[in-house]
């Protein structure tokens, strides 16, 4: 079965003390908020009002610390077998310049104190380290071959320490393996071993002086890498996987979680008969580490203009991909000041636009679903509260298609009710909203243009949008 994809080329969080208004508000307008529209109070301009002109203001900030592997806090993201990692460059994008991914990885044997199969003149044939792959992500119209090198790493990640994007593997210079990899193709190109049909996937043929080196720790018995895993991670921390970084414009995503180091060997069996047999070391989410390193290189691009961007008065044009890189800053400088009313519904709406005409959109895509965080003034992002009452099918992000004037937009909207309550409650001076691609187990891929709060054309500036009853006094 091929479990391949192409992309389309194409918190914790402290309450505040609410009034008690607000809070009996809060116990029966949840539901309304997940219930049809008609339930909520006709809008009648004596009472419930609905309003759209509240002054919202967009920047450019870019956002990094993306947890590729290891742990922080409870989440212990390498051990997800959701979370592939990216491996290639794009070098091409014209508007969001360059994106290099690495791999760290690492495997153990099967067992403690493991042997290989019984028997006498074993003679190990090959050694191959195999990744599934995954998806494709960039321009899969063009030839995307790129070439990934693999080395030995030297340095100790633990699993129980947090590794971002930015996180680097030290490595052993020595070249172990090198491969040319179509990602054009890859989803189709099954190789096929001891006449078996793999699914696709990476495969790094090991020099003999890896053989050599496993029959030596085994040799050494108790004293040897073999004995235990610890012994095992301190002779062998992990493999890292190099992309070429100058030639692309694909990213290849992979499943590291399903990472194999296959032992190909013959041996004369205890029927004294020649034989052959292959023996599995394998990623254990329970001791290994994986990690993505990812950069990302703005250098003369559209973009590099807007990097944390600081108008006053907003940006344009936001640019946003999916973490690590570009998000966007929303900010309502007039709302903490408005009257204390019921919201009964609140709705932030972003459109879709391009410098290109959208060609390098028909190349690279756009971000399916958008996520929405809030933060503050110091940059501490956290969860919107939403997204926990009310679930993350109601807040939305989706990318769906709007006409306006009969003109089709991709429009993406949030449900921020609960969020803007509070905002309004507690006249909160500090909260911020974020929005960049949904972090969906795929890091780097994706990006889009939104229009920006300055934007020039007025049917595709960003809106807020709040239905509200006045507090009769």
């Amino acid at each position: 079965m091929n479990n391949s994809q192409t992309f389309s080329s194409p918190f914790l969080h402290k309450l505040g003390v609410l009034s008690l208004i607000t809070i009996v508000f809060f116990s029966a307008c949840r539901e309304n908020t997940i219930l049809p529209s008609d339930l909520i109070p006709p809008i009648d301009n004596i009472n419930t009002f609905s309003q759209d002109t509240f002054t919202i203001i967009t920047n450019n900030v870019y956002q990094d610390s993306i947890l590729t592997g290891g742990k922080r806090n409870s989440t212990q993201i390498s051990s997800s077998p959701n979370l592939f990692h990216a491996l290639g460059t794009i070098t091409n994008d014209p508007i969001f310049g360059k994106t290099h991914a690495n791999i760290h990885v690492e495997v153990l044997p099967p067992v403690p104190n493991f042997s290989f199969k019984s028997g006498t003149n074993r003679v190990i044939d090959s050694v191959v380290l195999s990744i599934p792959y995954r998806a494709t992500y960039g321009d899969t119209i063009n030839n995307s071959t790129q070439t990934f090198k693999l080395f030995r790493s030297i340095g100790t990640f633990s699993k129980d320490s947090a590794q971002f994007e930015f996180t680097k593997d030290t490595i052993d210079n020595t070249l172990m393996s090198q491969v040319a990899v179509n990602l054009k193709t890859m989803k189709t190109d099954s190789p096929l071993v001891s006449g078996v049909k793999l699914i696709p996937q990476i495969r790094f043929v090991l020099p003999a002086w890896f053989s050599d080196s496993l029959e030596a720790q085994m040799t050494l018995g108790t004293n040897g890498a073999f004995a235990d895993f610890s012994k095992y991670l301190a002779w062998w921390k992990g493999f890292y996987i190099q992309a070429d970084s100058t030639n692309g414009n694909t990213i290849g995503f992979f499943d590291t979680y399903r990472t194999k180091l296959n032992i190909y060997y013959r041996y004369i069996n205890t029927s004294a008969q020649p034989d052959t047999a292959v023996d599995v070391f394998a990623f254990d989410p329970n001791i290994c580490n994986r990690f993505n390193t990812i950069t990302r290189n703005y250098t003369g691009k559209i973009v590099q203009n807007f990097i944390n961007s600081t108008a006053p008065a907003g940006d344009s044009v936001l640019f946003l991909q999916n973490e690590p890189g570009m998000s966007a800053l929303i900010s309502m400088p007039y709302l903490p000041s408005f009257e204390n009313v019921i919201v009964n519904k609140a709705e932030l709406i972003f459109y879709a636009v391009s410098y290109n005409n959208f060609t390098d959109t028909l190349m690279y895509g756009t971000i399916p679903r958008l996520q929405i965080f809030q933060t503050d003034t110091l940059g501490v992002d956290n969860v919107i509260p939403d997204y926990n009452v009310f679930g993350s099918n109601i807040v939305d992000g989706k990318a769906t298609q709007y006409s306006i004037n009969g003109i089709t937009f991709t429009q993406y909207k949030f449900a921020v009710t609960y969020s803007i309550q509070r905002l309004i409650s507690e006249k909160n001076t500090n909260f911020r909203f974020k929005i960049m691609g949904l972090n969906n187990g795929y890091p780097a891929a994706y990006r889009v243009i939104l229009a920006g709060n300055k934007s020039s054309n007025p049917l595709v500036k960003p809106q807020l949008k709040i239905i509200y009853t006045k507090i009769i006094k």
